[in-house]
């Protein structure tokens, strides 16, 4: 029996591995990151009982609510990153930005991209320093962001 693929011939399902993260109106601010999570969207449900039918409940969705993006990567020292975190967290001064995460195709090409709007850093988390094992230190940025928009 000949077994057929659900994908259309000459379809590759992307990978993760491959993408690129970008602050808008920073070309200095340096982009590369082991891993990049948080793009997540939540609608709430609010029920609503109707009077004299106690058959079943209505459920009607609230306004989205969306996760913290995460980026990791290798500690990085006076970057335009490190600064702009800096003047969050030491100074209180929070320059909001927009950031486009974007899966990248085999030739580099933009397979699909989330512009993440309005992000600022509201964490910031290095790994634990230990003197038995041989790993890199790792930070780990936190961005509270208003929405994101999925633009491919």
């Amino acid at each position: 029996m000949k077994q057929e693929s659900f994908f259309r011939p000459g379809y590759s399902p992307p990978t993760s591995f491959y993408y690129e993260v970008k602050f808008e109106g920073k070309r200095d601010m340096d982009s590369s990151f082991q891993e990049v999570s948080g793009l997540k969207l939540t609608f709430g449900v609010e029920q609503i009982r109707e009077g004299g039918d106690n058959s079943f409940i209505h459920e009607l969705p609230t306004q989205p609510t969306y996760s913290n993006l995460v980026l990791k990567r290798c500690l990085v020292l006076n970057s335009a990153l490190d600064k702009w975190c800096k003047d969050a967290f030491e100074k209180f001064e929070f320059d909001p930005k927009n950031v486009r995460v974007s899966l990248l195709g085999a030739n580099g090409g933009s397979l699909a991209s989330w512009n993440v709007e309005g992000a600022y850093p509201i964490s910031w988390e290095l790994t634990p320093l230990n003197s038995t094992s041989n790993e890199l230190a790792i930070e780990t940025l936190e961005l509270k962001y208003r929405h994101f928009k999925r633009e491919r």
